[in-house]
């Protein structure tokens, strides 16, 4: 990770080089001084994770990404190590760059602009095929920095040293899977002004939203929610839910679920007061918060109940299939959570998958200004969208891309609700939550046969590691 995590820290758009330059020019560093800061800087960091390097291919392009890459380079080649300079349109395939311990990428760090041109692509393609460890500095050659986007191939990097602050396209979407193990070095010049981008909070930020609980505090100070969905085939996603709910503290959740499903709900979950949505007992005025969308469908049967409950005027979260039914009759409003995923948020925004995908930064602060309240775009890197600000978590793993991760969470930022917090601040404390959870039951286990209920059962030790 970019920094411990019981540490906050700001993450950034890659700013342009005459900012960075106009910033060292008035702290008085020249740009031969930065350059030699992150040289020692980065071979600290790769003598540290490689020892006895003997051989070094230095993949140099024509920027500054280069620049400080032939710096690096000539500091290794004085130590001893064997250096070699490969420039794009060199010779040297796979095979070639093998014969080296590792590489570095110094083609193209946060100066992309659009798709990599023919012999940037093909370098960066051999260096991947040649199964030797890469150290990207300032990112990796092909990954957008500011979007977490990629156009026209990348290389896959090891590590990734980025010279002061962490940039949002390493921390979300294709970054995660690109940029491998990630460190920051402080090169002593702040970063630009107007460039942050988003905020990794840390223990202590996160720790700050829970009140404490008194000896004497009864279920209903804890607050109910009430889940909507259930439909035919689908009572899992409300059970599911409401064990997100249940593990982070609500007092009381209720299903309201198809009536083929109620008597099921009830049996198989006993802690979950069951109703079919049909009846007209149901117990709306008891709920804090209504949660919309888990196993809702798309029939007859989930617009009416959708169209029910959002007439309500209830704070709510709205996840699942609901988000369906919200792109087919948009509306905005300041008391509710979305929590989409990049499907559902392209059908939100009218765009493609691919769009959302390119750009999720974007995306995510689009939702929140188009429908209002919070926006959570799930993912690898979800990103909280709330008030003037963006919020990145960096935790989670490939194993949780399974069925009912999503209504898990969404059950946990509405417990976390039905307790009194704030609709952003429940959905930034569920989604760190969440994510902590799923790399707690996942361990050094593989990234496949995670289940969404072993996410849930951790969810109160994640929770707790707070308290």
């Amino acid at each position: 990770m970019v920094a411990p995590k019981s540490l906050s820290y700001p993450v950034y758009r890659p700013a342009p080089r005459e900012l960075w330059g106009a910033g060292a020019k008035d702290a008085g560093i020249t740009p031969e001084i930065i350059d030699e800061r992150v040289a020692a800087a980065v071979m600290r960091f790769l003598t540290r994770k490689l020892p006895g390097m003997r051989r070094l291919a230095f993949l140099v392009g024509a920027g500054g990404n280069g620049r400080q890459a032939q710096v690096l380079a000539d500091r290794f080649r004085e130590t001893g190590v064997h250096v070699a300079i490969v420039r794009p349109g060199d010779v040297a395939d796979a095979e070639y760059l093998r014969r080296h311990d590792a590489l570095l990428d110094g083609l193209i760090g946060t100066g992309l602009r659009g798709p990599l041109r023919a012999a940037y692509r093909d370098l960066a393609a051999h260096a991947v095929t040649s199964g030797r460890p890469v150290l990207a500095l300032d990112g990796p050659t092909g990954l957008d920095l500011g979007t977490g986007g990629v156009a026209g191939g990348a290389l896959r990097a090891h590590y990734t040293v980025f010279c002061a602050g962490a940039k949002i396209g390493a921390l979300t979407g294709a970054g995660r899977e690109l940029c491998g193990e990630i460190t920051t070095t402080d090169i002593g010049v702040p970063y630009p002004a107007g460039h942050l981008c988003a905020l990794v909070p840390g223990d202590a930020d996160l720790r700050a939203l829970l009140n404490p609980r008194p000896r004497h505090m009864h279920k209903g100070e804890a607050g109910t929610v009430l889940i909507a969905g259930g439909g035919p085939g689908m009572p899992g996603a409300v059970r599911l839910a409401a064990t997100g709910a249940y593990r982070v503290g609500a007092g009381l959740v209720i299903g309201s679920v198809h009536e083929m499903h109620a008597s099921v709900l009830a049996a198989a979950f006993p802690e979950c007061v069951a109703f079919a949505a049909e009846t007209s007992d149901l117990p709306w005025d008891r709920a804090r918060v209504l949660l919309v969308g888990s196993g809702l469908g798309r029939g007859d049967w989930g617009r009416a109940l959708w169209s029910r409950v959002r007439a309500l005027g209830l704070p709510m979260v709205v996840d699942g299939d609901a988000l369906y039914w919200l792109a087919r009759e948009p509306e905005s409003r300041s008391d509710w959570v979305l929590t989409p995923h990049e499907g559902e948020a392209a059908r939100l925004l009218g765009v493609t998958s691919g769009d959302i995908a390119a750009d999720r930064p974007a995306a995510v602060a689009k939702l929140q200004r188009r429908y209002g309240g919070v926006s959570v775009l799930k993912g690898a890197g979800t990103l909280v969208a709330g008030g003037d600000a963006t919020w990145l978590c960096p935790f989670g793993n490939a194993g949780m891309a399974t069925a009912g991760t999503g209504d898990v969470l969404a059950g946990a930022i509405a417990g976390l609700m039905a307790q009194g917090l704030s609709g952003l601040a429940a959905a930034r404390l569920g989604v760190f939550v969440h994510a902590r959870a799923g790399d707690l039951a996942n361990g050094s286990g593989p990234p496949r046969g995670l289940l969404a209920s072993d996410v849930a059962s951790r969810l109160r030790e994640a929770l707790g590691m707070l308290q």
